[in-house]
């Protein structure tokens, strides 16, 4: 994977991006009854870190909660394989020790935070994803990745 620009928050948005819903509707028909939208679009700070805008606020991010672990490591595969492709820039995971990890386009690796470090890890059952503004707002283009993907 090539590393690309996070680009993190950029503008308030005014609802959930297109291209999230299309991305966060596939992971909940897929892992059905295992995994659960716990929200996107909010109008918030990042937890923790008052006056330093979420990404939520953008509607390019969403919190997926888990009952399966094994369900979760395979989105959590599925996303990072094809980070690329589905636009995807950041990938926080709560549940590992000693403070969670998280998955980031501009270094295409995995860093593993300690404890303290990001609200709510170590042990939460969920996790955040965000998709690019390319991507994010480009329903029909989400679709086309995510046959993609499949196909592969």
């Amino acid at each position: 994977m090539a590393n690309r620009k996070y680009t993190g928050f950029d503008k308030a948005g005014k609802g959930t991006a297109p291209g999230l819903k299309v991305l966060m509707d596939t992971i909940l028909f897929f892992n059905a009854g295992k995994v659960s939208n716990l929200g996107t679009f909010m109008l918030r700070d990042m937890k923790g870190k008052p006056g330093k805008p979420s990404v939520h606020r953008t509607g390019r991010a969403g919190d997926i909660g888990w009952t399966d672990r094994a369900a979760i490591e395979g989105v959590i595969n599925w996303l990072v394989t094809n980070a690329d492709l589905l636009d995807i820039e950041y990938v926080a995971d709560y549940f590992p020790a000693p403070g969670g990890r998280g998955w980031k386009c501009n270094r295409g690796a995995w860093s593993t935070y300690k404890k303290g470090q990001i609200a709510g890890a170590p042990g939460g059952k969920w996790i955040h994803v965000e998709v690019g503004p390319r991507l994010g707002f480009d329903k029909a283009g989400v679709e086309a990745a995510i046959k993609e993907s499949f196909a592969a």
